[in-house]
């Protein structure tokens, strides 16, 4: 500040390395974007591909799986309801009866067959019908035939009972994996759907991530270079207020004396004439010989003393000689040199 003041810090070089870094990480940045971008280029396409086989496929199992399902409805439960109904109608007593009835009716006929043979063969042999020998061999045979009927119509109770539960069997299993064939197919069609999506939208995603690595590494930049200059700005905020604390300290120090000093008059003002320092300040007149405008003023912080004389800046003009620089900064004026009386008027 005055000329034996401590040079101030120079905070260039950080500033500089500051600026560098936010440089460096914002070409770091560009370049990731730039990649980023590449990439998208390079991937969308291949991945547009791939969503479209993956669409491709999706439509094949979505038509295998309407084909199974049509195939289920048109041609399977109709086939179904048939074999169902006819595997039910084993399973009624009155069907049942009706083989059995039938199956003794097959038993009577085949043994009336086989009786009659035996009776012409008897005949032949020239025994009598009448006799008792061929009444006996005739009650057996009745004896037979009932037999063989009835066991006849217990086989074919059992076998139509059978037959029924088979073919109730055969139903079941007919169609049986029909549905998980559709199932299987639409779940692999949304399967296939989801990826395609998924890979469509990965080429986008992929880039809006490079992009987002990019914007933080500029931004992280740009938070490096504000840290650096912070810093340089709060080292010059902190040597400010130090500066100012020790000026204000010195000009109490100045101002106390000004007054001591100024009634000696002369030499003795030397450091009293700079305007910054001085308020209240009233022209009050001219100095005749020098040409010089004559003032009344109080310096700052001493409002109860009032002096009279000249602003050091107006006689810089004409009488450079006249006018020095203090170490404190400020400008004082020689009045010796002038020939002007320096003085206190109130």
């Amino acid at each position: 500040m005055g000329k034996s003041s401590t040079p101030a810090p120079d905070y260039g070089p950080l500033a500089q390395a500051s600026k560098e870094a936010a440089e460096v990480q914002a070409a770091l940045g560009r370049e990731q974007l730039d990649f980023a971008r590449q990439q998208y280029d390079e991937n969308a396409p291949i991945l547009k591909q791939i969503a479209q086989a993956q669409i491709d496929s999706q439509n094949a199992q979505m038509e295998m799986a309407k084909e199974a399902y049509d195939y289920q409805q048109e041609v399977f439960r109709p086939l179904e309801r048939s074999i169902v109904a006819d595997a039910e109608n084993f399973n009624t007593a009155e069907y049942r009866e009706q083989l059995a009835s039938q199956a003794a009716a097959d038993a009577g006929l085949a043994f009336a067959q086989t009786q009659k043979a035996n009776q012409r063969a008897m005949a032949s042999m020239g025994v009598n019908p009448n006799s008792g020998r061929f009444q006996g061999l005739a009650s057996q045979s009745n004896l037979g035939l009932a037999a063989q009927r009835a066991g006849a119509m217990n086989a074919t109770r059992r076998q139509a009972e059978q037959m029924g539960y088979a073919r109730k069997l055969d139903a079941a299993g007919l169609g049986r994996g029909l549905s998980g064939v559709s199932t299987a197919a639409y779940g692999g069609a949304n399967t296939a759907g989801s990826m395609a999506g998924g890979n469509i939208q990965s080429a986008g995603l992929n880039y809006m991530a490079g992009m987002g690595q990019g914007a933080g590494t500029i931004a992280a930049g740009q938070q490096m270079g504000m840290s650096g200059l912070s810093s340089v700005l709060n080292a010059q905020t902190t040597s400010y207020i130090n500066t100012q604390d020790s000026f204000m300290s010195d000009l109490g120090g100045f101002l106390g004396g000004a007054g001591t000093l100024a009634k000696s008059g002369g030499f003795a003002a030397l450091f009293g004439s700079d305007r910054r320092i001085k308020e209240n300040i009233e022209e009050v007149g001219v100095d005749q010989r020098t040409a010089l405008t004559l003032y009344e003023f109080n310096y700052k912080g001493d409002e109860t003393r009032r002096f009279r004389g000249v602003m050091a800046d107006e006689v810089e003009l004409v009488y450079p000689d006249a006018v020095e620089d203090t170490d404190l900064g400020f400008k004082a004026v020689r009045y010796d040199l002038l020939g002007i009386e320096f003085k206190e008027v109130a």
